[in-house]
């Protein structure tokens, strides 16, 4: 086992494609900083003393019809929730710079998320090319228990995804902390962003693993990209039907995406129609249903599971030429 991790190890980075996928990401984390720094820069005097004037206008009027506003929303059929009319903030005016870690929570998503993008690609291919070439045939002829390629394969599979996810969000927290800190910002929320950092590495292995998974099944890149592009657009069209039916709304917590959202956020919500009618109708309103971190993490171990076991069960039959 330790000789076909070892060598399972050099073929993944000797690929061409595993270059490819480590300075595409880098490439897209430096030229999304370019963001970050926009948002954690301080406005000029100009613009603190333009928007200074608009947002003291508008706390007025706040302050006089806020509870009217609320009740004409709440008698239109609206949630008290959804009626909130909070106290407007500094930094949604421009009167000071959006606070670190809501900066770089959102950066982080980004980036784990296009990580898990091409991760899945470049694992998908890593197992497909050997598929199509014949050379995972050739390679059962120096190791014949499938038991033992597989589990080699998909460790390192697994093992280089975590690296890559953390890879991915230390690079982003180190350039968004620095340039923060250049611009005199404090590094407010520190300890959030990373454990955000973390689960955002537990992303990248599913990512990962699913795409070898989908490349094994599929025995070609092409398909396993056609397989992703279908998940992609699955996933839209749940999106759609949740706007015009209720049991759309309710496939939400079983749904790939809200789970991903729930552990790389440690928790998310998703919308639930409460009024009589349609979601879509004006008169029905919505409430935010939790959906928490370990149902997130229980999904997605369940799911995985389940994936290498079909993948293992197709592949120890399948005959590999």
């Amino acid at each position: 086992m330790r000789s076909a991790l070892r060598a399972e190890s050099r073929r993944l980075l000797s690929r061409r494609i595993t270059l490819v996928a480590v300075l595409l990401l880098l490439g897209m984390i430096v030229l999304f900083q370019l963001q970050v720094n926009s948002l954690v820069t301080p406005p000029t005097a100009a613009e603190i003393a333009q928007n200074q004037r608009e947002y003291d206008d508008y706390v007025r009027d706040w302050d006089e019809h806020h509870e009217e506003w609320e009740a004409d929303c709440v008698r239109s059929g609206g949630s008290q929730q959804e009626c909130a009319e909070p106290r407007p903030e500094l930094s949604e005016w421009g009167l000071a710079a959006e606070p670190f870690a809501d900066v770089v929570t959102d950066a982080l998503s980004f980036a784990v998320y296009l990580a898990g993008l091409v991760l899945f690609v470049a694992m998908a291919s890593f197992i497909g090319a050997e598929t199509t070439t014949g050379a995972l045939a050739n390679w059962l002829t120096f190791i014949p228990d499938r038991g033992t390629v597989m589990v080699s394969k998909l460790a390192v599979v697994a093992a280089f995804s975590a690296l890559a996810g953390a890879g991915v969000t230390f690079v982003t927290v180190g350039f968004s902390s620095v340039v923060t800190a250049l611009h005199g910002q404090p590094l407010t929320g520190l300890d959030q962003v990373l454990a955000t950092a973390g689960r955002g590495v537990i992303v990248a292995v599913v990512f990962g693993v699913v795409g070898f998974c989908v490349g094994l099944l599929t025995g070609s890149t092409g398909a396993s990209v056609g397989v992703l592009l279908g998940a992609i657009f699955a996933i839209y069209v749940r999106m759609a039907l949740s706007f015009m039916s209720r049991w759309a709304e309710r496939l939400a917590p079983w749904s790939p995406e809200v789970n991903l959202a729930a552990i790389i956020d440690g928790g998310t919500t998703y919308p639930v129609s409460s009024g009589p009618g349609a979601p879509s109708d004006s008169s029905s309103s919505y409430v935010e249903k939790p959906l928490g971190l370990v149902h997130g993490l229980g999904y997605w171990a369940v799911l995985l599971a389940a994936h290498i076991a079909v993948t293992w069960l197709l592949f120890r039959r399948r005959d590999v030429v």
